[in-house]
């Protein structure tokens, strides 16, 4: 009778046990319940244009691939604020990223305004060959130092050209123009070397502005020029695609430091993967949206691009890009 009892005790103890171990382990999966990661994108691009789309394939993939441990929004048409806005929100830590470009890095790596210039690459993939170069992964080393990381610098929208109503074969017949152009230095010294007079201003007012004869014409993609229809105030498109339009995804460096090692390296590798895709995607289209602009009036004006190309000399000279464009290119292998 006392061993029963006994044994009774020692199952009711073991019960007892187990039941607390159940307990335990039930708080103890509500205390390490996943943490989830958000990442705001601001961007000025339209909700309808092809580059948030890619934007906004990059938070699906990113969603998918960490069981929906980092949640991506995109905030298109500047919804969020203005870029220098949202670069100052994330250099403070705070979960933001921006699509923006080189003239905005240059503030703190004056080096990386160079994919800014008039004719530094010539078309996309050489582009991404620079980004390959020891030279190019130094400039984004140097912006973790100021609390910048560059997610990718991949996006692509195309190339500028200049748009107006005057045709413009070679430089000289774009002297005393008035043109649009992004304030950076590089957008400047280009514009003046290849004879326009630049003039910044936003570009939702390119439009009114050419409308009114404020300014002649502005320098733009075939992306922007379709979704804005410049074709109802603009009858020429000079065909010099001076610039070739890339765009960089960049976050602070506080905060993404505190990520998962493994949502890191999923978040670079797709945006890195989702932005090539996408700007192979803008490429193909190029043809379809100058086909657009014809169709609604305006009239492509092939160009001597050497004679435009020789014109932009003085302007690496100015801002003191020439030798660094000599070292990329040896790095890149271009002659």
């Amino acid at each position: 009778m006392k061993g029963r009892m006994i044994k009774g005790a020692l199952f009711c103890m073991l019960l007892g046990g187990l039941v607390a171990c159940g307990g335990n382990k039930e708080a103890g999966s509500k205390a390490e319940e996943k943490k989830v990661y958000e990442l705001k994108i601001s961007t000025t691009q339209a909700e309808s244009s092809v580059i948030v789309q890619g934007l906004q394939e990059l938070a699906k993939e990113v969603d998918e691939k960490t069981s929906g441990g980092l949640k991506i929004t995109v905030y298109p048409s500047s919804s969020l604020g203005v870029e220098e806005d949202i670069i100052d929100q994330a250099v403070q830590g705070i979960n933001v990223a921006v699509l923006t470009d080189a003239g905005r890095m240059s503030d703190y790596v004056p080096e990386i305004g160079i994919f800014n210039m008039a004719y530094f690459v010539d078309n996309y993939d050489e582009a991404l060959k620079v980004m390959e170069t020891e030279t190019f992964k130094g400039w984004l080393n140097e912006l973790t130092e100021h609390n910048l990381r560059v997610l990718t610098f991949n996006y692509y929208d195309g190339a500028r050209s200049f748009m107006g109503h005057k045709e413009a074969k070679v430089p000289a017949d774009l002297k005393g123009i008035v043109v649009r152009t992004p304030g950076a230095a590089p957008y400047v010294e280009s514009m003046k070397a290849m004879g326009v007079t630049p003039y910044n201003i936003a570009w939702s007012e390119v439009y009114n502005g050419i409308q009114t004869k404020s300014i002649d014409g502005c320098e733009v993609q075939y992306t922007s020029a379709v979704s804005s229809h410049i074709y109802e105030v603009c009858k020429v498109v000079n065909k010099t695609e001076h610039i070739n339009l890339l765009n960089c995804l960049v976050t602070g460096e506080g905060w993404f430091s505190k990520l998962p090692e493994e949502y890191k390296t999923i978040l670079l590798e797709t945006a890195n993967e989702t932005a090539y895709n996408n700007g192979k995607k803008i490429e193909s289209m190029q043809a379809e949206m100058e086909k657009t602009l014809v169709d609604n009036g305006m009239k492509i004006v092939e160009v001597d691009k050497e004679a435009f190309k020789k014109s932009v000399e003085k302007a690496y000279d100015a801002l003191k890009y020439t030798d660094l464009r000599k070292k990329i290119y040896e790095e890149i292998g271009k002659n």
